[in-house]
């Protein structure tokens, strides 16, 4: 069965299973679920533990071997399995289906994999683990889900956190979810449990926000220009290239251009937005930019984007990070072209 990490203690607290399989991007959501099951399991005499690190051609046998030779002293352990490979080979398919089919007595297998992709989770051996045991997903926690996560990491604290301060620490933390909830823990220990102001925040909560090209893609379509400024700083503090981040913003500006031209042969939003090959999120901050970017400024803006590469390659004059800067302003008509 699948469980959120919401619900792994409710189900924890009922019957414990012989495998748990936790899997996603999130590590602060991995290493939670990991403890949760590990005090769970300890609580009802699981004392020995033991930990297997896979990486390509990796012996599975290794861990039978071991199960064959449980402790005199500690007859019920708690065997943790951290698969690193984005894809689980035949082997590891197969001992996960063997699990699953005739657990091992006295033992839980806590299995970490990475994030697993259509073709995983529609396996056999995933279903098995499924029927056996309980999955727990651990999805990155989105920019858009993370003021109710920060909220509910505060009240924990018996903390009181207006808007302004939910909104300053998920700036500072932003794709750092691990150290957000550092933050909040040093937050409890500098500041009695009440009502937060934003002054508590900047005086303790450092900046450790991180961010990838999406994010500031995300930033120029929809037009939040403050977003777009603090996300493109956070790149270049963090050692990002030009080129990079230039070649994206223009890979943007030639999709929504092919876009409005499909738009101008009466090509229906959902298909033009297909033919540009723009997809998942990304479809939705291209939508509202082709609602809002005026389509006369297209031709600039690629002319712009033309200069932008050059700069960034060191073939033309100027700062491509300057021209960067002033790319989403530009976009949506803030200052000229």
């Amino acid at each position: 069965m699948q469980v959120s990490i919401d619900h792994l203690a409710a189900r924890l607290s009922e019957a414990l299973k012989p495998i748990y399989l936790i899997h996603g991007e999130e590590t602060l959501t991995k290493l939670e679920a990991a403890d949760a099951i590990r005090a769970a399991a300890r609580k009802v005499g699981y004392s020995e533990r033991e930990h297997f690190v896979v990486e390509a051609h990796f012996d599975w046998s290794l861990i039978t071997q071991s199960s064959d030779n449980l402790s005199l002293f500690a007859t019920q352990r708690i065997v943790e399995i951290t698969v690193n490979t984005a894809k689980p080979s035949a082997d590891a398919a197969e001992f996960m289906a063997g699990i699953a089919a005739d657990p091992p007595p006295d033992t839980l297998f806590i299995i970490t994999l990475p994030k697993l992709d259509r073709a995983a989770t529609e396996s056999a051996w995933f279903a098995a683990c499924d029927r056996a045991g309980c999955n727990v997903p651990a999805p990155l926690v989105e920019r858009e889900a993370l003021p109710r996560w920060v909220k509910a990491r505060l009240s924990a604290f018996g903390f009181d956190g207006s808007r302004d301060v939910i909104e300053l620490i998920c700036e500072r933390c932003e794709g750092n979810l691990l150290a957000a909830k550092q933050e909040i823990e040093k937050l409890s220990l500098l500041i009695k449990p009440g009502k937060l102001d934003v002054d508590d925040v900047l005086g303790a909560v450092a900046d450790v926000a991180r961010y990838d090209v999406s994010e500031l893609s995300e930033a120029f379509l929809r037009g939040d220009l403050p977003r777009y400024g603090r996300v493109l700083s956070g790149l270049q503090a963090e050692g990002e290239q030009a080129p990079r981040l230039s070649w994206q913003l223009s890979e943007d500006v030639h999709a929504l251009g092919s876009i409005f031209m499909a738009r101008r042969e009466g090509i229906p939003m959902a298909q033009a937005l297909r033919n540009a090959r723009v997809w998942g999120k990304r479809q939705k901050a291209m939508e509202i930019a082709a609602n809002q970017i005026d389509q006369r400024r297209i031709g600039g803006l690629l002319k712009q984007c033309a200069t932008l590469d050059a700069q960034s390659k060191g073939q033309a004059p100027g700062d491509a990070w300057l021209t960067l800067g002033g790319l989403a302003a530009q976009a949506h008509g803030a200052v000229s072209l």
